[in-house]
């Protein structure tokens, strides 16, 4: 039987996004950012999974996760990456001083389901960074249940410190 440490591994590996990937995450969040005032991680996160083709709405099962094949893909694997990588972007870019954290604007809460640090209805882990936290996605229950457990918490990338976002002043 495959353990949730197995699980998590294996998706660590098949989300981790490529150096060319990323570097077009940077763009894309940038660019975006230059055609509003600002923007919410949900909306930017969403903007380059679809310049991806890797729209989010594919649940994540057991099923589409190999440990012995890291690499093995799936809708909601792409998904995952994708987003990993405009978060991780975001995290770069913020760092760097090109864009900034800005107050939430009403109803951005909401629009998030943000709980605990988390995106997506997760809860958040590794809190105690002050740079980045893991957030984490749960599993369908026929994919929990074929992992002979209750649930499955499996780890997406880090999560940038901030809900909405805009370019720097110059």
């Amino acid at each position: 039987m495959t353990s949730d440490a197995d699980i998590r591994s294996a998706i660590d590996a098949a989300t981790v996004p490529e150096e060319g990937v990323l570097e077009r995450a940077r763009m894309i969040v940038v660019d975006k950012l230059g055609e509003w005032d600002s923007l919410g991680l949900d909306e930017i996160v969403e903007s380059v999974c679809e310049a991806y083709e890797a729209p989010s709405g594919e649940r994540l099962r057991v099923s589409d996760v190999d440990p012995a094949d890291p690499t093995t893909d799936s809708p909601a694997l792409r998904s995952l990456r994708y987003s990993r990588a405009a978060r991780t972007a975001v995290i770069d870019l913020q760092r760097e001083g090109t864009i900034v954290a800005v107050d939430e604007q009403p109803g951005d809460a909401e629009a998030v389901g943000e709980t605990a640090g988390g995106t997506g209805g997760g809860t958040g882990e590794n809190r105690d960074d002050d740079d980045e936290a893991t957030t984490t996605k749960e599993t369908t229950g026929p994919a929990a249940e074929k992992a002979g457990t209750d649930e499955v918490l499996l780890s997406t990338g880090p999560q940038p410190r901030g809900r909405r976002f805009a370019l720097a002043a110059e």
